[in-house]
């Protein structure tokens, strides 16, 4: 990433704008924090305002700007609003980080409703890869950027009654790292991070659904998830945000197309 005029040599973001879709909670809400804290302003795209006002809010707190844009990337326009808003009111982009994603009905495939497939990737692939090169001719005309793709061990570990939402957190790492290859003449680099299991109220519910269909506690079920990793535990959003800004920072300015695996060790290889 280029650094900005008038601004000291530093591999922090300091004096840098980073947009982040999906932003109101979990990992984007997290991933937001953490920019912020490294020196970012950042404009925060997600479909409940209430939501994106408080992580404004909150980045704000840490002494940097703040841009909410209640965003739906379904919406082709919207994605390119939040994008073309964070150039014209905060001035630039940097970076973008795309966490917002939409999950199935966790349905066999043979008996999945195509209108849900269809919305699933509508989300996952083609509303992420419009935020995505909504920003390209900024990066372009700056001399350089990073865009942070956020996709999910469910592409290695195959669950069953997941299909559209595993394929297409495939879909986004294939064509991320063809993007990768296109737009890296321009210094602009496109990374992808893979968590898989993350600490929040999500898992939270997902564990409690398994304690009950297996009449176990829930804390039965944390444990046998955190002994599947190879560091014994499940890592939080904040884990996954600290990768998510080296790979937007010049800290990663030599990696380009890389698919960064956090989860603890759950997957090797």
């Amino acid at each position: 990433m280029s650094t900005p005029e008038n601004e000291p040599s530093s591999r922090s973001l300091a004096g840098c704008v980073a947009v982040v879709s999906g932003a109101g909670e979990g990992i984007g809400r997290s991933c937001a924090l953490a920019l912020a804290r490294d020196g970012a302003d950042v404009a925060l795209g997600a479909r409940r305002r209430e939501q994106v006002e408080r992580v404004a809010r909150e980045v704000r707190a840490l002494g940097r700007r703040a841009l909410a844009v209640p965003t739906d990337i379904t919406v082709l326009d919207q994605g390119r609003a939040l994008v073309d808003r964070a150039a014209d009111e905060l001035g630039r982009v940097d970076a973008v980080v795309n966490v917002a994603a939409l999950s199935d009905t966790h349905t066999k495939l043979e008996q999945i409703d195509w209108e849900v497939y269809r919305k699933v990737f509508e989300t996952n692939v083609l509303g992420t890869l419009e935020v995505s090169r909504a920003a390209l001719p900024y990066m372009q005309a700056q001399g350089g950027g990073a865009i942070v793709q956020i996709s999910s061990s469910a592409m290695r570990t195959m669950p069953a009654k997941q299909a559209p939402y595993v394929s297409t957190k495939a879909a986004l790492v294939s064509a991320s790292q063809v993007l990768a290859r296109e737009v890296g003449p321009d210094n602009i680099r496109v990374n992808v991070v893979v968590p898989g299991y993350v600490t929040g109220p999500h898992l939270d519910g997902l564990f409690a659904r398994i304690a009950q269909r297996r009449d176990w506690t829930t804390e039965q079920v944390f444990a046998e998830a955190e002994s599947l990793t190879a560091l014994q535990r499940i890592p939080s959003p904040d884990d996954v945000a600290e990768a998510v800004v080296f790979l937007a920072s010049a800290r990663a300015a030599a990696i380009t197309g890389a698919v960064l695996d956090v989860n603890a060790g759950l997957w090797i290889g």
